[in-house]
Parts: C-alpha cells; structure tokens; sequence
C-alpha cells in the first residue's frame, strides 16, 4: 500500500509551490528571487517542522523563516559590533 498522508517535507514544499505561483506571479523579478531565498529558508528546518505536527504547514515555514532572519540578524549584529571596536566609527 502506498502512503496515504504526505510528509511534512512535502507538505512545506507544496505550501512553497502554491505560495509561489500565487503571490510570486504578482512581484517584479528581483521580489520574486527574494521571495524565493525567503521561502527556500525553511528547508533549513525541516526536521523542525516535522515534529512540529500542526494542521496548517505554513505556520511550520513561517517559524523557520524568522528563525534564519534572527540569526542573519545576530551575525550583522556580531559583525558591527567587531567593526565598531576596531575602527570607532559606528553606523547610526
């Protein structure tokens, strides 16, 4: 017998897929390439989310996105702050 329930892999992906062709048809060509990199995010996490069981997938992708956008956020951070020991000179 086949599998009657897909993954959450496949589920993200399909969420991934229909969001795309959705709201990404609607975007100029570099929103739809940053839409892309922010969708592609949460397959950094897909073990996450597969224990994370809920009935919409999409609060899955949402989490991961936001966790990889405060880690970029952290190494920014990291690197002003390195910067700003070094040189003196900060950003506002």
């Amino acid at each position: 017998m086949g599998r009657t329930i897909p993954t959450a892999t496949m589920l993200i992906q399909q969420e991934i897929d229909i969001f795309l062709d959705t709201y990404g048809k609607r975007l100029s060509a570099r929103g739809r390439q940053n839409l892309y990199n922010l969708l592609q995010q949460c397959k950094k996490h897909t073990q996450a989310c597969n224990q994370a069981v809920r009935r919409v997938p999409f609060h899955a992708i949402l989490m991961s996105i936001v966790l990889e956008q405060e880690k970029q956020l952290g190494i920014l951070k990291d690197e002003i702050t390195i910067l700003a020991a070094t040189d003196g000179d900060v950003l506002p």
